[in-house]
């Protein structure tokens, strides 16, 4: 910290503190609202929890947007901005790029369409309230939160628009495909394509790659998509799900199990919420700003969603006629894009930015490889959809086929949840609208030019992959393939690895019935499966003499690892070996000679930095090591692993202590959950919680992984959320968040979750009126004129 900062942070911590403390919310109220019908009673639980109790739907919502604003108004708020392009207006021009790329996905102009298509609509007013609550909060705060202090600002009010903006932005966080084209992309024009594609997860050599349009863009990915990357707008990650049957358990009854794996921020992007009426009963996480609860159960059903990762977004080459010009090639015909320019004011500058917004058949152009050839995308997650529609079905979903009927209106996003019901049927689908391919298989980006690769159509909702009470008594999804290579369609290529599914499967044939302790310990299980073939392979060598010149302090390290039991806990040694000697051996292939240099933001790119090979690095290590023949190595393999080696017990030593008993994971492996000011120093030693030493990794069920390019310590993705759901007795049901409920640093609620969900604790999921009562901590009440 600098002597600027040390000196400043007395100060603002004091400041920060006061204004905090007088932000926090009254708990014990009574208001009146002339914008509700009935009495709302708003109970919360020691976790501050709302339980919304209310005569009519109208004001139940009016009720949730209330208590979204009361604890998380400056999230709120910087998402709306996020979505509208206007961060840069309140933090500067770090946020330039933020704002250019939602500008031209345009998710505020599709959220102002939407309410125009949806006004007619049922749910409509129930939105309307909604709103109506988050101003009702804002027009009778007395003291802002001090985020809004610290940047000079204060909130409008909002707007129907900003919550179908916010769920274009979700929808969009939760697709995927498009990234993982331009880094492919980027790879071959870098390496030429037999030599990329030998580390293409998944992607056999023998299969055509179209993307020949002779132009060398030695790059990865244009400056404002970098933005997917930073602090204010992330890409979501992965997710373990499972469903159970009643004979499969000890109890009796069904069991639904979930833990989304996301960004761990602070505050959390997930609030709690308990919802209650006469004809509406749910409870779960929702996302502030937005209406209805996403995952949790009601009165007949539970859900639980994981991200499928199947390709339903696709790039597009468009060859424009000319510089600057507004006509581009499709087939034999000559089409005009729609142009329009967007105006971003940055705090600090006088000079606005424009943006200049280029609209193709395919979708939006983001970005240009020269002055002529630039790349559209193409997503579903920016056309037309019901996805609000499908959530509140869900919501009310009494069976299983009011389940599927709310599946089918999910075109976006692609997700696989996960069923089961107060009868004790278990069953699962797949959301989302997967496109049907001409040609291109959506690996690269295709030729929009010739006009022979289009989406023709899309897979047939009901010949979706689904299932509804499966033989062997459960079903699972962990982000891992879903279906074989017999399946009639192409869901994609880029799944995640498949180890945490495989943990799952062996978890789930371990033994004939199950209780929830086992599922609690499976939440928090940290085998990691490649790390063992690792140090099996490693112990192959030794057995074959090819280790036989390691000697001393290196030959102690290789036999650490070699002796691992595999479980990657925060206090194990040997784990900490194997994730450092692979972080060496991609150095060593990869990233001293062949990093990957963007042309717009002028940054060497490692190759496992990007988000394509996220999860994929050991498996390509270990098929470069089994392939000596490899146009990867420049010496042998196992000179490589031996200098790897090397390096290893070099940075450990220098970097944790020469005693070999110091070498636990969790020295290197902390957690901190980072608040969105806590890019700026040292404003993050008083937002930011945690660095908390944690096992895992991105392959172990319990999934605690870096994010890419961010090797040791730091934010991660995890367990944004866990829950374990007794259809039998939904008063039996636990869960736990990551941080609190509120997002006021003084609030004792502010992370008094946390250090149960680091050790595997959870709390009840309280659901009757009893329960409830033994919880009580304060009670609010609204009422109208």
């Amino acid at each position: 910290m600098s002597l600027l900062n040390k000196l400043l942070k007395p100060v603002l911590n004091w400041f920060i503190i006061k204004q905090a403390k007088q932000n926090l919310p009254n708990y014990n109220d009574s208001l009146i609202c002339s914008a509700i019908e009935g009495h709302v009673e708003i109970i919360r639980d020691k976790w501050a929890v709302p339980h919304i109790y209310a005569e009519n739907q109208s004001d139940l919502f009016f009720a949730q947007g209330f208590v979204h604003a009361q604890d998380r108004l400056w999230q709120m708020e910087l998402t709306r901005r996020v979505v509208s392009g206007r961060v840069s207006e309140i933090v500067g021009v770090d946020a330039l790029d933020v704002d250019r790329l939602t500008r031209i996905l345009g998710f505020k102009a599709l959220g102002e369409k939407d309410v125009l298509r949806f006004k007619e609509n049922a749910l409509f007013p129930i939105i309307e309230s909604y709103v109506n609550g988050i101003n009702f909060f804002i027009e009778n705060c007395p003291h802002l939160p001090v985020e809004f202090k610290l940047l000079k600002f204060k909130p409008e009010l909002w707007s129907i628009a900003d919550c179908f903006g916010m769920s274009r932005l979700l929808a969009m966080q939760m697709s995927q495909g498009f990234l993982h084209e331009l880094e492919r992309m980027g790879l071959v024009d870098k390496f030429g394509l037999e030599k990329a594609s030998e580390i293409f997860p998944e992607y056999p050599t023998s299969n055509p790659v179209s993307l020949m349009f002779g132009n060398e863009t030695n790059r990865i990915i244009d400056g404002k998509l970098e933005a997917f990357k930073g602090p204010y707008l992330q890409s979501l990650g992965g997710s373990n799900n499972w469903v159970v049957a009643p004979h499969k358990m000890e109890h009796g009854a069904a069991a639904l199990c979930n833990d989304p794996h996301l960004l761990i921020g602070t505050p959390n992007i997930w609030y709690e919420n308990h919802l209650i009426t006469p004809d509406y009963e749910n409870t779960g996480v929702s996302i502030p700003g937005v209406p209805l609860v996403l995952i949790g159960h009601n009165r007949n059903i539970a859900w639980g969603a994981t991200l499928t990762y199947a390709d339903i977004q696709d790039t597009f080459i468009e060859k424009f006629t000319g510089p600057n010009c507004l006509q581009y090639r499709y087939g034999d015909r000559i089409l005009k894009s729609v142009v329009h320019e967007e105006t971003i004011k940055i705090k600090g500058r006088i000079t606005p930015h424009i943006e200049k917004v280029i609209q193709t058949h395919h979708g939006p152009v983001i970005m240009a490889i020269d002055d002529t050839t630039k790349i559209s995308l193409c997503s579903n997650a920016l056309n037309d959809n019901e996805m609000i529609i499908g959530f509140y079905d869900l919501n009310m979903a009494k069976g299983w086929d009011d389940f599927v009927g709310a599946c089918s209106k999910l075109t976006i996003p692609s997700l696989n949840l996960v069923y089961a019901d107060t009868d004790n049927n278990i069953g699962y689908f797949m959301t989302g609208e997967v496109p049907i391919r001409s040609q291109n298989k959506g690996l690269i980006p295709s030729n929009g030019f010739d006009a022979q690769q289009e989406w023709t159509g899309r897979v047939p909702f009901s010949e979706m992959p689904h299932v509804f009470n499966p033989d062997q008594g459960y079903f699972y999804t962990c982000n891992n393939k879903i279906v074989g290579d017999d399946y009639p369609y192409d869901l994609g290529n880029i799944w995640m690895n498949g180890y945490r599914a495989k943990r799952l499967e062996a978890l789930l044939n371990s033994k004939e019935k199950f209780n929830f302790d086992d599922f609690a310990n499976w939440q928090l299980d940290f085998y990691c499966e490649p790390g063992l073939q690792f140090a099996a392979y490693l112990n192959d060598l030794k057995n074959n003499l090819a280790l036989e010149q390691l000697a001393g302090r290196v030959k102690t390290t290789a036999d650490l690892l070699i002796d691992w039991d595999g479980f990657l806990t925060a206090d194990c040694i040997g784990g900490t070996i194997y994730q450092v000697l692979k972080q060496q051996l991609i150095d060593l292939i990869f990233v001293k000679s062949n990093t990957i240099r963007g042309k717009v933001t002028n940054t060497e790119i490692s190759i496992f930095d990007i988000t394509e090979f996220f999860g994929h690095d050991t498996t390509t290590i270990l098929k470069l090591l089994n392939n000596p023949r490899s146009c990867w190595w420049e010496v042998t393999p196992q000179q490589t692993l031996i200098l790897a080696l090397v390096n290893t017990e070099a940075f450990l030593t220098t970097n944790v202590g020469a005693d070999f008993n110091s070498w636990k994971w969790g020295k290197l492996h902390k957690i901190k959950s980072k608040h969105a000011l806590g890019v700026k120093k040292p404003l993050d030693e008083i937002f930011d919680i945690g660095n908390v030493a944690i096992g895992g990794d991105t392959d172990t069920l319990c999934q605690v992984a870096f994010l890419p390019g961010k090797h040791y310590g730091g934010s991660m993705v995890a367990a944004s959320y866990r829950q374990l759901i007794d259809m039998g007795d939904f008063s039996n049901s636990k869960c736990i968040a990551p941080i609190g409920q509120s997002g006021n640093l003084e609030s004792p609620h502010y992370q008094d979750q946390f250090d149960m969900w680091i050790k595997g604790e959870y709390k009840p999921m309280i659901w009757s009126k009893e329960q409830l009562e033994n919880y009580t901590l304060y009670k609010t009440s609204l009422r109208p004129e």
